[in-house]
């Protein structure tokens, strides 16, 4: 609105300077009110979910639609070429075909299409048997002229034979008729397996005589075949023989094309050793001389329902109740990279919006799913003549969640075959007529190996429940359906006593994975040792027996890890995961047990994907991140609780397991037991104080008094074995005492412990206020070391990959390296970033919890530990505008500005993340950067070392970037324009109405 009034200064200064503001002003504000449509890229993973294909969804297993209705009434099928180009003999097809069956219908030896006329042996056959999810189909005509039956001098019934590998003419042309009438993709949708009730007798016998009990299976598959004349009887409901006509047998117009008389089946006339049945195209049945060429090929065929994305209306995609329908099928390994969908028109008249790019091109295919019925209520496809309506009447409830399909597709066509191709689909929902996408489900692991991956899920998610940050309070883990058995025996075999047989990955899930509880639980660490634990050798047991575990539900191809990566592994959706690399026999990667992340909808589709408010503190695992975990050696050393590979904060413990194979004795059968030496000697850093000796565990994966596996076997009381803690160094003597014995002065193993047993020494240090840190962006990485080394006796010289440790000893080292991180920030003025900003504060909180700093100096603050004095919840900058933050794990930290710089408003707050780069074997960092969002107001520096906090000047120029007070700023100089823009006109009209009274 335009007030009228004198312009003046201040306006002349607005058209300068306010303008551009408050033109960003009103573009932020467009931002946030208009709908728009953005790209969506998403990730595949296997199994896909695939949704009900609308025809065949409809029908249960073992639906005989044309037994139990007849012809006319079944949906016509459109599959495989039409006219005559490129098939067979050039015979013209139509390419339409009914469903007989919907499996699994097992095969029937003695159906009897002529019981009308009685019980005649050689008048039965077996029927074809349907497999599950696969359909029966028949072709609605012949598609090649007239041919016999048998082509030799004698003419026999024989289908094909052993004998001399033998093949009829009939079971020839069906073979031909199967490669030539469909695209290759169609044929691979085609099963290809032996076909029943037929004569396998050598040609030169066939089969004259006997009954049904001689059919055999033929010997060879088909991909295409007749049917048998019991077929007619089980899957077209025929028992009228061959005295009245069946409609449901009837070629159209009862004249079968291309010139043929009928069409032949595969069965034997029993009584007549040159006698086969065929079907006239007026739909009687009849035995006929073998040598006949009058008669052609009405193929069958078993379609193989996996992969069926749709079935229909072969015009234009949509859904019907009548009409042909054509089907959609997945094309293995095809993706959909790019897409984007929305919903526009009034009510009415909506239509779907939809674009992308595909492996197959720029052509889309939707479909629309009532979750609830499992029914596909509309249908279509981009391409020219395609539906793109959306089924309104079909989708009443403005606030149900209505299932969408999204696929890229080739369209099929008459001369190359009939069927389209369809990349994986992709999931979205329509609630309130907008299309809502949801999260896509990945762990992000992080390591080396020459092997795949492979992803297995062996738990569900339920009831989840969120804090008031909007982080995962709790979540229920379920069994799925098909694997209890699998997860219980593996459960047993990895120790578990009094497992939930009901629900044992809630079981293990409790007890085994990491999840810190009061009191503590058998096994709460071995989520995170790389070798050992009752949750590696669950995760062992399950890796040998894959096959039941159902399909893969995300892979990533070998060569994916051949150097340092952290890539996404894409799974099918929430839940806990077993991984497996495909290479662990060669010193791959052991197989990890990790869960997804949980989506948190109040959270929008940005962030909403979360993790408990806790994960990585004391132990407990982050969500949907994994380090790949290599087979261990004669001595190696792993911190164990840094499940999400961020580090630790001052104050933390740090867990550290040493893991020692069971050495081999046979060698040193001429060494006393009293001069064998096997010892440990651990040194930490400065930065890190050790335990009590008594808080040092000895573990074994036997139970040496009994040779039992028995992982987390404590052996730290064995006779013999001396535990000491002094200064910075731990010492583990006599770990001989565990395995060794002493058999006639000489050592030796002890027969109950094997070689190549475990041992691992566990024990907790504490990073104190000594401990290095490490800072982003080359600030320089200072890990703290924990060197672990093992002595032991030699008999000859030093071994491969150890140093001489003196005189018949040698000795071998193992690294681990804890790291704390410290952040810089520097504030700046936004208009100059060359004007530092001091005496700035900031409020720091991590998953919603304000952390407390014990102040170090001007600018420079230290995370707050047990014993600390005078913590404080607020930090400032220095008045060089520095802030240094020590002391804090690579975790997201969000900084909100308190106190802002006199003449400056505060930034909005963000988040500050520390990004950790791993070694090969994920033991070390080699580099460190940050991480900023939130807003554009605080951004890494060009060299990488600081985050820069840009705060805006008071003035016109940046309220676009400030709340409250910025927009009470704006008010009161609206109500000063008011002021001086009414004031005079206020006193003309005063003067008037005084002039009027007066007048």
């Amino acid at each position: 609105m335009r007030v009228p009034g004198v312009v003046g200064e201040s306006d002349r200064r607005i058209s300068k300077r306010g303008l551009p503001a408050l033109v960003a002003f009103g573009l932020v504000l467009f931002m946030l009110v208009a709908e728009m449509v953005m790209p969506v890229e998403r990730a595949s993973a296997a199994p896909v979910d695939l949704g009900p294909d609308g025809y065949f969804s409809t029908l249960g297993a073992g639906a005989l639609p044309v037994a139990s209705g007849n012809w006319a009434s079944t949906r016509r099928i459109v599959f495989g070429k039409q006219g005559n180009m490129g098939t067979y003999g050039g015979a013209t097809v139509s390419g339409g075909y009914r469903t007989l069956a919907k499996g699994a219908v097992a095969s029937v030896p003695d159906a009897n299409s002529f019981s009308q006329y009685g019980n005649y042996a050689d008048t039965k056959s077996a029927t074809t048997s349907v497999a599950a999810n696969e359909a029966l189909l028949w072709a609605d005509d012949a598609v090649t002229a007239g041919f016999a039956f048998d082509t030799n001098i004698a003419y026999r019934n024989t289908f094909d034979s052993a004998t001399g590998s033998y093949r009829s003419n009939l079971a020839t042309v069906s073979d031909a008729v199967g490669a030539a009438n469909y695209s290759p993709f169609e044929q691979a949708l085609l099963r290809a397996a032996p076909v029943e009730g037929v004569c396998t007798a050598a040609q030169a016998v066939g089969c004259g005589s006997g009954s049904y009990t001689q059919q055999s299976d033929s010997v060879n598959p088909y991909r295409v075949f007749p049917l048998s004349v019991g077929d007619l009887n089980g899957f077209v409901g025929t028992t009228s023989g061959w005295v009245s006509s069946d409609g449901n047998l009837a070629c159209p117009a009862n004249a079968c094309a291309n010139g043929a008389s009928g069409s032949w089946l595969r069965s034997a006339y029993w009584n007549d050793a040159t006698g086969a049945f065929n079907v006239w195209g007026g739909g009687y049945m009849n035995a006929d001389f073998t040598g006949d060429t009058a008669v052609g090929l009405r193929p069958a065929v078993r379609l193989v329902l996996d992969g069926l994305v749709l079935s229909a209306l072969s015009n234009d995609q949509s859904q019907g109740a009548s009409g042909d329908l054509r089907l959609t099928y997945v094309e293995s390994g095809k993706q959909l990279h790019t897409w984007s969908a929305s919903v526009s028109g009034a009510a009415g008249s909506r239509t779907l919006s939809l674009s992308g790019s595909s492996d197959l091109g720029a052509d889309m295919g939707w479909k629309v799913v009532d979750p609830v019925t499992s029914t596909v209520l509309g249908s279509g496809r981009t391409s020219a003549g395609g539906n793109m309506a959306l089924p309104e009447t079909l989708m009443p409830d403005a606030t149900k969640d209505y299932d969408l399909y999204v696929w890229g597709q080739q369209d099929g066509s008459a001369v190359d075959g009939l069927t389209n191709r369809a990349t994986e689909p992709v999931k979205a929902t329509i609630t309130g007529w907008k299309v809502q996408v949801p999260p896509s489900y990945g762990i992000e692991v992080t390591g080396v190996t020459s092997g795949g991956l492979r992803a297995y899920r062996i738990g569900d998610y339920t009831d989840a429940v969120f804090d008031h940050t909007g982080a995962l309070g709790s979540v229920k883990l379920t069994t799925p359906a098909g694997l209890v058995s699998a997860v219980l025996a593996a459960a047993g075999v990895a120790g578990g006593v009094g497992v939930d047989a009901g629900n044992p990955i809630g079981w293990v899930g409790s007890h085994w994975l990491g999840y810190p509880s009061v009191p503590l639980t058998d096994d709460v660490t071995s989520a995170f040792s790389p070798f050992a634990g009752s949750l590696q050798l669950f995760a062992q047991a399950l890796a040998g027996d894959t096959a039941s575990l159902g399909p893969v539900a995300g892979s990533l191809p070998a060569g994916t890890f051949s150097s340092l990566s952290t890539v996404t592994l894409p799974v099918s959706g929430p839940g806990l995961y077993l991984v497996v690399d495909d290479s662990q026999a060669s010193g791959g990667s052991l197989p990890i047990i990790v869960g997804t992340r949980v989506f948190n909808p109040d959270l929008g589709d940005d962030g909403g994907l979360v993790d408990f408010a806790d994960a990585g503190v004391k132990g407990k695992p982050r969500l949907g991140r994994a380090s790949l975990k290599t087979s261990i050696t004669d001595v190696s050393k792993r911190v164990v609780n840094d499940a999400g590979m961020d580090g630790f904060d001052l104050g933390s413990q740090v867990e550290y397991e040493i893991a020692l194979q069971v050495p081999d004795l046979s060698s040193f059968a001429s060494l006393p037991y009293s001069s064998y030496v096997f010892a440990l000697s651990d040194v930490a850093d400065a930065g890190l104080t050790l335990p009590a000796a008594s808080s040092v565990r000895v573990l074994m994966d036997v139970d040496p008094s009994t040779g039992a596996s028995s992982p987390g076997t404590d052996v730290t009381g064995t006779p013999g074995l001396s535990v000491g803690v002094s200064g910075q160094t731990v010492s583990v003597d006599g770990l001989k005492a565990v395995f060794a014995e002493d058999v006639s002065g000489r050592v030796a193993n002890k027969a109950s412990v094997p070689v190549g047993s475990l041992i691992r020494i566990r024990y907790a240090a504490v990073l104190n206020t000594g401990a290095s840190l490490s800072s982003p962006g080359g600030g320089g990485l200072h890990p703290n070391v924990n060197t672990a080394t093992l002595t032991r006796s030699r008999v000859a010289g030093v071994s491969s990959g150890w140093d001489d440790a003196g005189p018949a000893s040698e000795s071998r080292s193992a690294v681990a390296h804890a790291y704390v991180f410290g952040l810089d920030l520097v504030k700046v003025d936004k208009d100059d970033t060359t004007r530092v900003l001091g005496g700035a504060g900031f409020e720091v909180s991590r998953d919603g919890q304000v952390l407390g700093f014990v102040q170090l100096g001007p600018g420079v603050y230290r995370l707050a530990v047990p014993g600390d004095t005078g913590v404080l919840s607020e930090v400032f900058s220095h008045t060089d505008g520095t802030l240094n933050i020590l002391g804090v794990e690579a975790r997201a930290l969000s900084l909100r500005e308190s106190t802002a710089p006199s003449g400056y408003f505060k930034v909005p707050a963000f988040m500050v993340e520390v990004l950790p780069v791993w070694n090969t074997d994920a033991t070390e960092v080699t580099l460190a950067s940050y991480r900023t969002h939130g807003t554009s107001l605080a951004y890494v520096s060009r060299d990488g070392r600081a985050v820069m906090v840009a705060d805006p000047a008071h003035s016109l120029a940046n309220l676009p970037y400030t709340g409250g007070v910025g927009i009470l700023i704006l008010l009161v100089l609206a109500i000063l324009f008011l002021v001086f823009a009414v004031r005079p006109y206020y006193l003309s009209h005063r003067a008037e109405d005084k002039a009027n009274i007066l007048g």
